[in-house]
């Protein structure tokens, strides 16, 4: 998070900081990202940055915070409706699809996706908002169809990561968003009904 200097600063000065690094953070991966870049393009001093942001990722996931609270506040409403986990994955997978329409936000959720560990969660926050999420998943979910807590979250894992490459696999070919979105249900399926047909009884 920003530090108090950084949120005292004009409205106009801010802006120009973020949209510096909006920039920087559309034109490479994160790893890649310069702070010489940014402040140069932002016309601060190396120091001011440091007074504001701890390092680049502390200033990337503050750009990323704002379009993920609307997105968070979506996604929990959809699940409280009926407790459906894969309905709320589904609904998540097009929610971000229809917002990298834009390119930019299409290209930070490109980079927070490329830095993503195997086991990390989206919505896309800090880790630290991982367990917090969790456990409203673990409150609302329809948990009916599972026989225990183990069995939903090794579901819910798994919809992570089919979830997370999905939407990086639509990402690089968005002028097929519709076929990769029909790809996207299929695994869905898979995992909700099973891959192997059941034979059919005599």
């Amino acid at each position: 998070m920003p530090t108090q200097t950084f949120l005292n600063l004009s409205e106009e000065k801010k802006q120009k900081i973020l949209t510096a690094a909006r920039k920087e953070f559309t034109r490479v991966p994160l790893q890649e990202a310069s702070i010489n870049n940014i402040i140069k393009e932002a016309q601060i001093p190396r120091g001011s940055f440091y007074q504001y942001f701890e390092g680049k990722e502390d200033l990337f996931y503050y750009i990323l915070k704002e379009r993920n609270e609307k997105l968070v506040k979506l996604i929990e409403k959809k699940l409280k409706e009926n407790g459906d986990i894969f309905e709320m994955f589904l609904y998540f997978y097009d929610k971000l699809i229809e917002i990298s329409e834009n390119k930019e936000n299409r290209e930070l959720y490109k980079t927070v996706i490329t830095n993503l560990k195997t086991n990390d969660f989206i919505p896309f926050e800090r880790n630290d908002k991982k367990s917090e999420f969790n456990e409203y998943i673990l409150k609302y979910a329809d948990t009916s169809k599972f026989e225990n807590k183990e069995d939903l979250l090794l579901v819910i894992n798994m919809l992570h990561v089919i979830t997370k490459l999905s939407i990086f696999q639509t990402f690089n070919s968005i002028d097929e968003k519709k076929e990769m979105r029909k790809k996207y249900i299929k695994q869905i399926e898979y995992i909700k009904y099973g891959v192997i047909r059941k034979e059919k009884e005599c």
